[in-house]
């Protein structure tokens, strides 16, 4: 059966709430956490009247933002090819964690500024929690052996929390950064790891 006009309308109503959804998330990526609809629709290239033919008002695009970022994080990441020796890999797990926070910084941060409550802002910390642990335990098995509170440490350590604290609370460079937590991890996990807290 061909298409219909109304197919049509609704392929175009898909592609244009896509694309002001796109714009949300470019300026969001440059670094505007919070912009206006008159940002967007001229990113997206569209009228600000178009913007709210397909959102009643900002708080429902902005909401269609966060559901499409929240099912984002929700989706598994792809596990790191780290080898090598406990310092090797350290470092190497550090600098990939960096590069990966410096790409999805400024989403977390939007996701957690528009929250309304304390629960929305912690919904993508809760989710990924196991996630994170997973990929810190595959990089480092030594994580096993270690006692309680030297693998709660090691998994905070790698955490999108504790470098963002390094990177814009402490102002380290990304090579700092990278190893000041290598370093941490390869103290807490080497000899002697599982007898801290005793």
């Amino acid at each position: 059966m061909p298409p219909t006009k109304a197919d049509g309308r609704s392929s175009r109503r898909i592609r244009t709430r896509e694309k002001i959804i796109g714009a949300l998330f470019k300026l969001v990526g440059e670094g505007t956490l919070r912009p206006r609809a008159e940002e967007i629709a001229a990113e997206a290239d569209v009228a600000v009247r178009t913007l709210f033919r397909h959102f009643d008002d900002m708080e429902g695009l902005i909401a269609a933002g966060r559901n499409y970022l929240s099912a984002r994080f929700d989706a598994p990441l792809d596990q790191p090819a780290v080898e090598g020796n406990l310092e090797e890999r350290a470092r190497t797990f550090a600098h990939h964690q960096d590069e990966l926070f410096s790409n999805i910084r400024n989403y977390l941060l939007f996701y957690a500024t528009q929250a309304r409550t304390v629960g929305e802002t912690n919904i993508v910390r809760t989710s990924t929690a196991q996630a994170h642990r997973l990929r810190v335990w595959t990089v480092l098995p030594e994580c096993a052996a270690a006692n309680p509170i030297a693998r709660q440490a090691v998994e905070a350590l790698f955490s999108f929390h504790n470098w963002d604290q390094l990177r814009y609370e402490q102002d380290l460079s990304a090579e700092e950064t990278i190893d000041a937590v290598a370093w941490a991890a390869i103290t807490l996990l080497s000899a002697g790891a599982r007898d801290l807290g005793k």
